[in-house]
């Protein structure tokens, strides 16, 4: 009874609409192009030199298993701290863990979570190999903020978190997702503050799209907000780097104009991406 409780309480959202096998379908499929891309093109948009089919083939399968392990499993753990979050019985997890696998509505709610976190962690990739550097400036000019404003825009607070925890997860487990082509610790990197930031930023422009901020000028204030917070991991670690009298410098005033241009055209995308997920145009909350 516990279990079948859990399991309402995950899969009430996804009730109706497409089975679970479509988004496993729809979520293999994204996995297969973020794969094939990444092993194709490991830095920026050039093609790997020297080309061999082994190497092409061994990388592809590697992303393949990331990608799908990272995806699956941010939105089966979601699921279900979801359910734990709804459940004041003392009764035993492994009920739930049972009740989330065998119920249809509950594999049809994790699979479509997946596919959504998979599939906006590859729309954030592949804004991010839009890379400028300038002189001696560690930190590039990327379209990695536009990507993840239009990410918690769509997708809310929580799969607009999840998916930015994953695509940090790429990148720590040897994926080529950041700006040209990186990857590597976030600690490792100049840049690093910045990718923890994108978390926040896109919880924060999620959790104020679910509360009406979603429209106008409501939307920019929220994306407005998403990207000052942006700035505050990513100068502390920028600091690090390269002293704290550069942070501003290297960090901050340049990126100002190209921003706020970003943050625009992210608000002018939102509504095609809530018609893409069929969301209506307001992502329900915790949905």
């Amino acid at each position: 009874m516990i279990a079948q409780e859990r399991t309402a309480v995950i899969a009430r959202p996804s009730c109706a609409g497409p089975k679970a096998s479509v988004f496993w379908a729809l979520a293999f499929g994204l996995g297969i192009t973020g794969a094939i891309f990444e092993a194709l093109f490991p830095t920026g948009f050039s093609l790997l030199t020297p080309f061999s089919w082994g190497a092409f083939l061994s990388d592809a399968a590697k992303n393949l298993g990331i990608v799908l392990s990272f995806g699956v499993g941010l939105a089966y753990l979601s699921r279900l701290a979801m359910a734990a979050a709804t459940e004041t019985s003392s009764k035993p997890m492994p009920q739930a863990l049972v009740g989330l696998v065998a119920a249809p509505a509950s594999r049809t709610a994790v699979m479509r979570d997946a596919a959504r976190i998979i599939g906006f962690s590859l729309l954030i990739t592949l804004f991010a190999r839009v890379s400028i550097h300038f002189g001696d400036n560690p930190v590039p000019i990327t379209g990695q903020t536009l990507a993840v404003l239009l990410t918690g825009a769509a997708l809310g607070s929580r799969l607009g978190l999840l998916t930015t925890v994953m695509y940090l997860a790429q990148g720590s487990a040897g994926m080529h997702v950041y700006a040209g082509g990186g990857f590597g610790h976030f600690w490792q990197l100049a840049s690093g503050g910045y990718i923890i930031g994108f978390a926040a930023a896109a919880f924060l422009v999620g959790f104020l799209s679910e509360r009406g901020w979603n429209r106008g000028t409501p939307l920019l204030v929220a994306m407005l907000i998403g990207n000052a917070i942006i700035y505050v991991p990513g100068l502390i670690q920028l600091g690090l780097f390269v002293g704290w009298g550069n942070a501003l410098n290297f960090g901050l005033y340049p990126f100002i104009p190209g921003d706020l241009a970003k943050l625009y055209v992210a608000s002018l995308m939102a509504p095609a991406a809530w018609s893409l997920l069929r969301a209506q145009g307001r992502p329900a909350l915790w949905k």
